[in-house]
């Protein structure tokens, strides 16, 4: 049994019904099979901006655009983490439950026996 990370990672899912190369996914891209999630680490949209200006921007708006037309979607993002200042050390996630906004204890102090992205 392992600790979860899957706090930690942003997941987008090709919604585009078809097998499809999103290039601006880090690395260098990726091709996914229709349905099938990709996770990066992070939050997505710092993923894909490259380090050179011109290439960023190209990055940028074609997942703009592919999450415009309907082809990929974000399912998650890495949680955010919040630290009571009346209680230092008490770390807290935010989830949402049935509509309901509220929290929960960090994804990698929780165990569990799914695998771990990245790993």
């Amino acid at each position: 049994m392992g600790f979860d990370n899957r706090c930690l990672y942003s997941v987008v899912k090709n919604t585009s019904g078809r097998r499809k190369r999103f290039g601006f996914l880090p690395p260098h891209g990726r091709e996914l099979a229709p349905g099938e999630e990709f996770a990066v680490f992070g939050d997505i949209r710092q993923a894909i901006i490259r380090h050179e200006r011109t290439s960023a921007r190209r990055a940028v708006m074609a997942f703009e655009q592919a999450l415009l037309r309907g082809d990929l979607e974000i399912v998650s993002g890495p949680a955010v983490v919040l630290a009571d200042e009346a209680n230092p050390g008490s770390t807290k996630t935010l989830r949402l439950l049935n509509g309901v906004l509220g929290v929960e204890e960090p994804c990698w102090n929780t165990p569990t026996s799914l695998p771990n992205y990245g790993n």
